[in-house]
C-alpha cells in the first residue's frame, strides 16, 4: 500500500493518504503533506516536537493534527520527516514529529499554508483507511 498519492487540484494541491490503521493514516497524511513541499528522503529527524490535536469527528481530528504540524514547523523552522501517533481516540490524537531545520532547505513544492475542509473525506475500507485532503498553498 502506498503512503499517499498526489491528486490534481486547480488552485491548491491535494493528496489521498492511506493506512492499514487509523494511526498509520494520520502518519502517512502528515508525511504526504510535508513530502509535497520538500524531498524528505534527505531529511534526518534530529529534532522531535510533541503534537496534540482535538476534534469532534475523525475528519476534524485529521485537519487539526495536520494544522498543528504546520504551526510547529513554522514556529520552530523545521521540516518534519517522521511522524508517530502515540494515541488516537475519540476527541483527540497525540504523537511526535521528527524533523530538521528548514533554513537553507530547497523546497520542491509551494509551502502549504493550511489544511482545508474542501473535498475532505476519511473513509474506512476493507484493508484499512484512506483520506482525501486539499491544502491551501
Amino acid at each position: 500500500m502506498n503512503r499517499y498519492e498526489e491528486i490534481p487540484h486547480t488552485a491548491d494541491t491535494g493528496i489521498i493518504a492511506y493506512g492499514s490503521t487509523l494511526d498509520e493514516l494520520f502518519e502517512n497524511a502528515a508525511f504526504g503533506m510535508f513530502d509535497l513541499m520538500a524531498d524528505l528522503s534527505g531529511v534526518l529527524p534530529c529534532r522531535d516536537r510533541p503534537i496534540t490535536a482535538v476534534g469532534d469527528t475523525v475528519e476534524e481530528l485529521l485537519v487539526d493534527w495536520l494544522g498543528q504540524l504546520i504551526t510547529e514547523a513554522e514556529i520552530h523552522d523545521l521540516i518534519f520527516s517522521t511522524f508517530t501517533v502515540d494515541w488516537l481516540e475519540e476527541g483527540g490524537v497525540s504523537g511526535v514529529a521528527g524533523g530538521s531545520p528548514g533554513t537553507g532547505m530547497t523546497l520542491i513544492g509551494p509551502p502549504i499554508k493550511a489544511v482545508t475542509y474542501h473535498d475532505l473525506a476519511v473513509v474506512e475500507i476493507p484493508d484499512g483507511w484512506w483520506a482525501r485532503l486539499v491544502f491551501d498553498v
